[in-house]
């Protein structure tokens, strides 16, 4: 099964970082991968790639591209899955891809994929909030549900991984308005503060907080 356009892959487990074996005589399947740029460029040991519920919440395992640009998650429970590419201030994933990559992976198979980035140097960092259903979650180290500290000027970005509409209602901004599957909210933080938001449909399951420092705070 082939998540991007690319061609198939073939067997890339010898290759790729890896999260451990495969339990013998269990029903998990492996997800591999590919990380190249529009020109179908492989991208050695640039960044990481993160595992997530196909919710669009962190499972908590992640694989460092490696230097041949493969990664591998092994011991994948059957179902729907979706990764996150990660490479601050290096690379990103070109706005008109998906991103994160959706994938469904069967008993005992192999899905192998590419993950289209585009490399160029950054110098501001965006700060990533997921909504998924029943959550929201700073990507790729929040806590569900939990608060987001920026700096004055940061762009903040929510965006809806899950299978429900959403919205981000509160702070400043009051409301992002109705966000669809894949789609997303960008403001930029304007003025210090601690600012609790929600989700108008799916509170108080989805409530977390932004925490907005001044430009000289500590």
């Amino acid at each position: 099964m082939l998540a991007q356009a690319g061609g198939t892959l073939g067997l890339l487990s010898a290759c790729g970082g890896d999260e451990g074996p495969v339990t013998p005589g269990s029903d998990a399947g492996i997800i591999e991968g590919l990380i190249v740029d529009r020109a179908g460029t492989i991208q050695p040991s640039l960044g990481q790639v993160f595992l997530m519920y196909g919710s669009g919440l962190q499972t908590g395992r992640s694989v460092a591209v490696d230097p041949a640009g493969f990664f591998t998650f092994r011991d994948v429970a059957a179902g729907d899955w979706q990764l996150r590419f990660h490479a601050p201030r290096r690379a990103s994933v070109p706005e008109d891809l998906p991103h994160p990559v959706r994938v469904t992976v069967s008993a005992k198979s192999t899905v192998s994929l590419k993950i289209t980035v585009e490399v160029r140097e950054l110098t501001y960092d965006m700060v990533e909030i997921y909504a998924g259903d029943d959550f929201f979650q700073e990507q790729p180290f929040g806590r569900e549900n939990g608060e987001t500290v920026v700096r004055v000027g940061t762009p903040v970005c929510w965006y809806n991984v899950g299978a429900m509409p959403h919205t981000v209602t509160g702070g400043p901004w009051t409301d992002s308005g109705v966000l669809q599957r894949t789609g997303s909210f960008l403001w930029v933080a304007e003025r210090p503060g601690v600012y609790p938001y929600r989700c108008r449909f799916h509170s108080p399951q989805m409530q977390a907080t932004l925490r907005i420092l001044g430009s000289g705070s500590n």
